[in-house]
């Protein structure tokens, strides 16, 4: 007999979930619930931050990001509408107490760590740690200790990221220890983290920059290096045509560009010295992007294996 085709990506898209039976043990019966607890917490702060997105925010000066790009405009005067739209992102983290929420939300993925070392999960111990860290050193290494960063229209860009991310991922995991296959959320899986793991490393990443005193009050550093300004470098380097059509494009247009990055907390003191800590974060700041680039194409391999087979390649499910 022939063999009958594969059905279609489009077919599986509305089909009905597939069940694969599975024996729910003790370890599983807690994985299930730890997942289910996170997925409804990570939801409570999406809730949260769209709910303080939508609320009238107070209007405050531009400052610090303007520094990223320097002192003058690439487009002169810019639309009041844009830069109410920027004013909205601030003011997040006193928001019906959202920063005591993502504290401990954030905290509790450590338990993730843990699964990993025990076995209990397939995730690779190592990719898991780095990505716990990497939260938690945003949360209790950079916001907690910095409040500025609480005013910061990135602080809640890195929310809106984590909590979409997680709520997917958590909600996928939660499935597949019931051996239940839905397409829908498994496409949710492998896709939204093309534009989610930039948004949220790269709010992580600048937030984090924000912080420190400007370059030039470090004695070792070059002329050159402390006249540096991060998002002007990047955009800059470009490839060529890419910037001219980013700017013509009706969904990213040059204005909103350039008022993102002028819209920002409150610059850190002049006169402040540079601490072990400042340090640390401008170290790290320069480590976040390979590591970024490590995390990523991690992603992008189980996204292809994911569409090439057409099963669910989830790499943390219980064994």
């Amino acid at each position: 007999m022939p063999a009958k085709p594969a059905p279609s990506a489009g077919a599986r898209v509305g089909a009905t979930p597939r069940v694969r039976p599975t024996k729910l043990t003790p370890i599983k019966a807690y994985l299930f619930a730890y997942n289910v607890v996170s997925c409804l917490a990570w939801a409570h702060i999406f809730y949260l931050t769209l709910s303080s997105v939508l609320s009238p925010r107070p209007h405050a000066a531009p400052s610090f990001l303007s520094s990223l790009f320097g002192s003058s405009s690439p487009t002169g005067t810019s639309s009041s509408l844009v830069s109410a739209a920027v004013d909205r992102l601030r003011g997040a983290y006193v928001h019906k107490h959202l920063g005591w929420w993502i504290k401990y939300t954030q905290s509790a993925a450590v338990l993730e760590v843990v699964h990993a070392a025990l076995g209990w999960v397939r995730s690779p111990l190592g990719t898991t740690g780095a990505q716990v860290f990497s939260r938690l050193y945003a949360v209790w290494g950079v916001v907690e200790p910095v409040p500025e960063t609480h005013n910061h229209p990135l602080f809640t860009t890195m929310l809106f990221a984590w909590s979409v991310t997680e709520v997917i991922r958590y909600a996928f995991y939660a499935m597949s220890l019931l051996g239940i296959d839905v397409y829908a959320l498994n496409w949710l899986r492998y896709t939204t983290f093309l534009p989610l793991y930039p948004l949220g490393a790269g709010s992580e990443a600048f937030l984090a920059f924000s912080t420190l005193p400007p370059l030039s009050t470090l004695p070792f550093v070059p002329r050159a290096l402390a006249d540096f300004h991060p998002l002007a470098w990047a955009v800059a380097r470009l490839p060529p045509g890419f910037y001219a059509a980013l700017r013509h494009s009706a969904l990213v247009p040059d204005k909103l560009l350039w008022h993102a990055a002028r819209q920002g907390a409150r610059r850190a003191p002049a006169a402040r010295p540079w601490t072990a800590l400042d340090l640390a974060r401008l170290g790290l700041f320069f480590v976040w992007w390979p590591a970024l680039y490590v995390l990523y194409t991690h992603m992008l391999r189980q996204r292809r294996k994911f569409f090439s087979t057409k099963t669910v390649g989830g790499v943390n499910k219980a064994r």
